[in-house]
């Protein structure tokens, strides 16, 4: 994985209370800072919300739920560079962290960067602990990082998003009865895609193994709607 340089800003955050302990009074003014800034989010404040986080690692370099937080308020106002150093900084304070790690990860899937996303979470995921989200941000990610690696070209039918895994395998055999022995020649995948920064995966359907278009030919009268993707 390539190396980001840190933004300068963010770095000075992460080397300024290094040099010297944490004193009891300042931790104790970010464990507040951190409860201000969760109150801000919650609102739909999130420029107040960083700029209260930032302030908390300030205070108290080594609080991972702070760290956390200034990462969620970066990504929630589109600066995803920012958001990755602040939830892996905290992931370096604590590596079982299972928000932060769950947070990295998803940023990594939304970046298309899946095969970083299940290093990330599948050590986690044995632990009986482990949320229901981070399983779910593994399943997606693994998924994906099977079809970036089986697929060797850009060539496929695209049969559409749906909200649900479910839905889109719905659509995947509803193709197949139409194509008929034709699906026996081709590879269906449902890929999950994050449409929105920070939103929830939707399931896209693609045809691999022909040409996309002679697909989409078979398809269209059947009222299934299919765009021809590449050459």
């Amino acid at each position: 994985m390539p190396v980001r340089k840190i933004s300068p800003f963010l770095l000075c955050f992460m080397l300024a209370a290094c040099a010297t302990p944490v004193s009891p009074e300042n931790a104790q003014k970010a464990e507040a800072l951190d409860a201000q800034g969760k109150t801000f989010l919650a609102a739909g404040k999130n420029a107040e919300a960083r700029d209260v986080y930032l302030e908390a690692v300030f205070y108290d370099n080594h609080n991972v739920r702070a760290w956390n937080g200034l990462g969620v308020a970066y990504d929630l106002l589109g600066n995803r560079d920012d958001a990755q150093d602040a939830y892996r900084y905290a992931v370096d304070l604590a590596p079982e962290d299972f928000g932060a790690v769950n947070n990295l990860a998803h940023l990594y899937l939304e970046k298309g960067d899946a095969a970083e996303a299940v290093r990330l979470l599948t050590p986690l995921s044995h632990n009986s602990a482990a949320p229901t989200a981070l399983r779910q941000n593994l399943a997606a990610a693994t998924q994906a990082a099977q079809v970036k690696e089986a697929i060797a070209d850009d060539v496929y039918a695209d049969l559409g998003a749906s909200p649900t895994e479910g839905m889109a395998q719905g659509h995947v055999a509803e193709a197949k009865t139409v194509l008929g022995k034709e699906a026996g020649e081709l590879t269906f995948r449902v890929v999950p895609e994050v449409k929105v920064g920070g939103g929830t995966p939707v399931f896209t359907v693609r045809v691999f193994g022909k040409d996309p278009q002679s697909i989409c030919d078979a398809l269209n009268p059947q009222a299934i709607p299919c765009v021809p993707h590449g050459k």
